[in-house]
């Protein structure tokens, strides 16, 4: 709860610019960084968002192989494997992989506008599967829940509770750091600033604290008639159809639906697996384009948008999934939380950097003409493209935690003092980069308006009114590198626009 209390609140106040000027992650971060500070920040936002989409294709390929075993049973199970064990995956489940990664690419194609269909069906059916696991489960133990008592689980109360809460803390908000940086591809689209307000609070706070019982309510009730506690979910539910599968079971999974005498509980098992295994992969395969792959096409056409436009980088980043070997990358599980939860320390004080200068800073004015534009006298150009203040405040945010991965991946390389900093770096990192800069830009203040436009108000959001344009300009007037932008003619035929250019932007 507290974990999913922070990620609302940042989630919110880095959505408000996007959804007043309607521009993403790869314009607004112009603002703060410069057009080669933004750069910078992209290329650290894009590797997390291919490393992140590929470990979800593992993610979604194991969930696949499952539901091939549901539905082809023994011939599913009897498939040789001919790869080594150093390979670290079975030829069964290399070849639900890429049938995973298959129906993943076809998302590839999908606008963000109808991709959220997509995401209301899973969320409603995905929703439905878990609690029909969870409700089979504890029929299972005999209506009982459990213990919530797992195996290896050490037990502590008092002060020894404090850092491993603060630990856990840090691991929910890290689940969700990347999504926060970029959360401007996803709100530009918002009609009206309160679309991204308490829907994604709401979403955040209400799906985060659901799933995360969902999900250890079925481990402890599991527990009590499997004997073992399984973490990972296609465990557990091969674990599930390992115990009960047969002959009815197979049959139910097509039947189920006419399938109501007692003695026949088998496929009823098996089809709420089998139903779950279908909302797993589906909500997999969602979250995987929306959070991951829209994300790093939106970031590629940012680094090269002469040649990338949104789609062609996140085909890009799906052929970069299988290429990564997942695989060989989750293979020690708390090495790679770690080196995940790392990532928190280089993305949150760019989070922190945007948050304050849109919200601080500025006060909610951007000039959306000069955010396309390295003229000099455009307020965002700082020192040949760079803001020496944002970069200095990443440094300060990261450099102030990034000892503590040392000590999380090898106890013995750092004193406690540094492995608790670590603890807390999502807060500290984000903390630490926002402090730097403000302070920054008030004893170095940055320009807010053009050469020429002193006398714009800077009240609060005073260009949001005109969605970041003064009087007498238009989409007509951007440019950027003598014409790799020039919207719309004056007879109104069509000109190169820039993928960077939002889809108001371009109507």
């Amino acid at each position: 709860m507290i974990g999913s209390i922070f990620l609302s609140i940042i989630v919110v106040l880095n959505s408000r610019g996007a959804t007043q000027y309607h521009v993403g992650f790869p314009v607004i971060g112009t603002s703060a960084g410069g057009p080669r500070g933004a750069k910078f920040f992209i290329f650290i936002r894009g590797a997390v968002a291919v490393i992140y989409f590929s470990t979800n294709l593992y993610y979604g390929g194991m969930l696949m192989a499952i539901l091939l075993r549901c539905i082809f049973g023994s011939a599913w199970d009897n498939i040789p494997n001919i790869l080594p064990l150093s390979a670290g995956i079975t030829s069964a489940n290399l070849l639900a992989f890429f049938i995973f990664w298959f129906f993943q690419m076809a998302l590839m194609f999908v606008h963000p506008i109808v991709l959220r269909h997509i995401f209301v069906i899973k969320a409603f059916y995905s929703t439905i599967a878990l609690v029909a696991v969870l409700g089979w489960a504890v029929q299972q133990n005999h209506g009982s829940l459990g213990s919530f008592h797992f195996e290896g689980q050490a037990v502590v109360s008092g002060l020894h509770l404090v850092w491993p809460m603060i630990s856990a803390i840090n691991s929910i908000c890290a689940a969700l750091c990347p999504i926060l940086i970029n959360q401007p591809d996803i709100a530009r689209y918002a009609k009206r600033p309160s679309q991204a307000t308490w829907s994604q609070i709401l979403g955040i706070f209400v799906s985060k604290i659901l799933i995360m019982f969902l999900s250890a309510a079925t481990t402890s009730a599991t527990q009590g008639f499997l004997g073992t506690s399984y973490w990972n979910v296609w465990d557990l539910y091969n674990a599930i159809l390992t115990t009960y599968w047969g002959p009815g079971a197979r049959a139910g999974v097509l039947f189920a639906c006419f399938v109501s005498v007692n003695r026949y509980i088998y496929p009823i098992i098996a089809l709420t697996a089998v139903n779950s295994m279908q909302g797993m992969v589906l909500a997999i395969l969602a979250s995987n384009a929306g959070t991951n792959a829209l994300p790093a096409g939106a970031d590629m056409s940012g680094l090269l948008p002469r040649y990338i436009n949104i789609v062609r980088g996140q085909i890009i980043c799906g052929i970069l999934g299988p290429l990564l070997f997942p695989w060989k990358i989750i293979a020690d599980a708390k090495s790679f939380l770690t080196f995940l939860s790392s990532y928190t320390v280089f993305l949150m004080p760019i989070c922190g950097i945007m948050v304050v200068d849109y919200w601080l800073v500025r006060r909610g004015n951007l000039h959306v003409a000069s955010l396309y534009s390295r003229d000099a006298g455009t307020p965002y150009t700082y020192w040949k493209g760079w803001n020496i203040r944002a970069m200095v405040a990443w440094l300060c945010g990261t450099a102030f935690v990034i000892h503590g991965v040392a000590g999380a991946l090898d106890p013995s390389l750092t004193n406690q003092a540094s492995k608790n900093m670590y603890k807390l770096g999502f807060l500290l990192s984000f903390l630490v980069g926002s402090a730097v800069y403000y302070v920054s830009c008030l004893i170095f203040p940055v320009p807010i308006y053009p050469e020429g436009k002193y006398d714009v108000p800077k009240t609060w959001e005073y260009m949001a009114g005109s969605e970041g344009f003064f009087e007498g300009e238009s989409v007509d007037t951007i440019r950027l590198n003598h014409g790799a932008i020039t919207g719309i003619k004056s007879g109104g035929e069509a000109e190169k626009v820039s993928p960077l250019a939002s889809e108001k932007e371009i109507v």
